[in-house]
């Protein structure tokens, strides 16, 4: 039964479906054939005529078929100039390993055929692109991979792009030059500063984030009051002396490497952003004819010394974090306000004892074991100075009495007797403490937070958390009253002296109006009002005046109404 049952399902079912139902299958099945990715399919390289290159070593030849394998030798073969013909492209090929491609067999259309005289030798280009294409069949990155970002770069650098005159206009939507003031192109992958001689009345120019290596092109700009040329590819300062007016300048995320005479001419400079650059060094020479700048900022660059800028009298911000500035002398800089030193290598801070205005400073991670130097600075409200190794807080409420913002965290203060002294601050507001040796996890105060709110009252602030206060209410400051007494005597009273106000000021505005009308008929305030029109008006007092003047016209018609009419009611 068996054997008819088996023979019985065998019939029935054809074989073109699969397998036989209840034939099990004997041993593996036969592996299945794979089409290849077409990115995976390489031409062999055929084994042919060899002789010495003497750039290259052994090299051989084959003519490739263009159409069939144009993405296998990187996409770049059909550029390859050394040797064309009937359809192919003749492609120079390194000798590849024998345990690698070489051991394929040759395909019958691959007919290879030794190089002519004529083309013994090819252009150096076409070794290197056989190469990325043998690195990139065994997963090894190629040549061309990583220059990626040189050839991007050198594209950029040969293909010059600016806007024109009429781009200019549209972009602002005006037909007429003159009644440009503003023009926009940040980010627009510029490498050219655009041509601006036919804008006579442009104030504000944005060129920032572009390609942009040289400044030119300002040479009839001179009204120019804001230039924005930031995060570009600048590496000098640059004709800007026709810009006499220039306000603000900013410079920063180049790569300047010093300003030179650059600056020599923008008298009327006041902001300056150079920040961000590979500036190493600021001559005196450099700034000292920019005696009206109010702020600059020199931050992450590579200065040691900021000693040039004791040539700005009216420097008012001053940023510099970010360097390799060891001792700091800002003493000549009287009006200075804001100074930002953070960053750096400093160790002493005398150099800006003398300053008068200073109202916030910043030297955070430096080397500083102590602000006794700094002395009794009177407007000093906001003190940043973490990450230092100041241990000695005694002196703060006596040096800086209006200090309103104090980070002292991160440096050594081991006893909370040493914050308890800031008590005697009274304007403080913000206080930053942690990471102190006093507050370490483990130590005696290490919940010293709720502390500190009882010795000084008045924190709103304490390491970057706002402090709850509790207000305590007190008795009311008048019993509440009942529904029938609502309407008191001293509410009907408030409110007719409002109405009697109210009626004082319509009054007076209708006494400001009938003046002025006195004023536009040509009457004079001494006139004799229209209520007393009945009594007669003497007129010898009166200036004799044109008959042909209006005023006196008016005059008269007046004057001649108040005699007849009244009189003949």
């Amino acid at each position: 039964m068996d054997g008819r049952l088996k023979a019985r399902s065998s019939g029935s079912v054809p074989s073109t479906l699969g397998r036989q139902i209840g034939v099990l299958p004997v041993g593996n099945p036969p592996p299945r054939a794979r089409r290849p990715h077409p990115r995976q399919i390489l031409p062999p390289p055929p084994p042919i005529r060899k002789f010495t290159d003497e750039s290259c070593g052994p090299t051989q030849y084959s003519e490739v078929p263009t159409a069939a394998h144009s993405d296998t030798v990187v996409g770049r073969a059909t550029n390859d100039h050394s040797s064309t013909r009937s359809g192919k492209v003749k492609v120079k090929q390194t000798t590849p390993p024998t345990n690698d491609l070489s051991s394929r067999p040759f395909s019958k259309k691959y007919n290879p055929s030794p190089p002519s005289s004529s083309r013994s030798r090819k252009s150096p280009g076409s070794s290197a692109r056989v190469k990325d294409h043998f690195a990139s069949a065994r997963g090894t990155p190629s040549q061309s991979e990583s220059e990626t970002g040189q050839e991007l770069e050198s594209w950029e650098k040969r293909t010059p792009k600016t806007v024109t005159e009429q781009e200019i206009l549209d972009q602002n939507q005006e037909t007429d030059v003159g009644r440009i003031y503003d023009i926009n192109l940040h980010a627009e992958e510029l490498t050219l500063v655009p041509k601006l001689d036919k804008f006579p009345n442009l104030r504000v120019l944005d060129l920032s984030c572009n390609f942009i290596e040289h400044i030119e092109n300002f040479d009839q700009s001179k009204d120019l009051r804001e230039l924005k040329l930031y995060d570009n590819r600048l590496t000098a300062v640059e004709n800007l002396k026709n810009l006499k007016e220039l306000v603000t300048l900013q410079l920063q995320y180049n790569k300047v490497k010093h300003l030179g005479k650059g600056l020599s001419t923008l008298t009327k400079l006041k902001n300056l952003r150079i920040d961000c650059n590979k500036i190493l060094r600021l001559e005196a020479s450099e700034l000292s004819c920019c005696v009206q700048l109010t702020s600059i900022n020199i931050s992450y660059n590579l200065l040691d010394n900021l000693s040039a800028l004791n040539y700005l009298p009216n420097l008012e911000e001053c940023y510099a974090a970010g360097n390799r500035i060891k001792t700091i002398d800002l003493s000549r800089c009287k009006k200075l306000q804001d100074i930002d030193i953070s960053k750096n290598r400093i160790t002493d801070l005398s150099g800006l004892k003398t300053l008068p205005n200073l109202q916030t400073l910043n030297v955070s991670c430096n080397q500083i074991n102590s602000l006794r130097p700094l002395g009794k600075t009177r407007n000093l409200q906001e003190l940043y100075t973490s990450g230092n190794r100041i241990s000695e807080l005694s002196f703060v409420p006596e040096f800086f009495p209006r200090l309103e913002v104090f980070n002292v965290s991160c440096n050594n203060i081991k006893t909370l007797d040493e914050v308890c002294y800031l008590e005697r601050c009274e304007d403080i507001a913000e206080l930053f403490l942690y990471e102190n040796p006093f507050c370490a996890p483990g130590s005696e105060h290490s919940h010293y937070m709720a502390e500190i709110q009882a010795v000084i009252p008045q924190l709103e602030i304490l390491d970057g958390a706002h402090i709850k206060r509790h207000n305590h209410r007190g008795a009311p400051l008048m019993r509440p009253m009942s529904a029938s007494t609502i309407i008191s005597v001293r509410q009907v009273e408030t409110q007719m002296k409002a109405m009697d106000n109210e009626m004082a000021s319509f009054e007076k505005n209708i006494l400001d109006r009938l003046e002025s009308l006195r004023f536009s008929c040509g009457l004079d305030s001494t006139d004799t009002p229209m209520s007393s029109r009945n009594e007669p008006s003497s007129t010898s007092h009166q200036r004799p005046s044109s008959k042909s003047s209006s005023r006196s016209k008016i005059r008269d018609a007046l004057q001649f109404a108040s005699q007849h009419f009244d009189d003949a009611s």
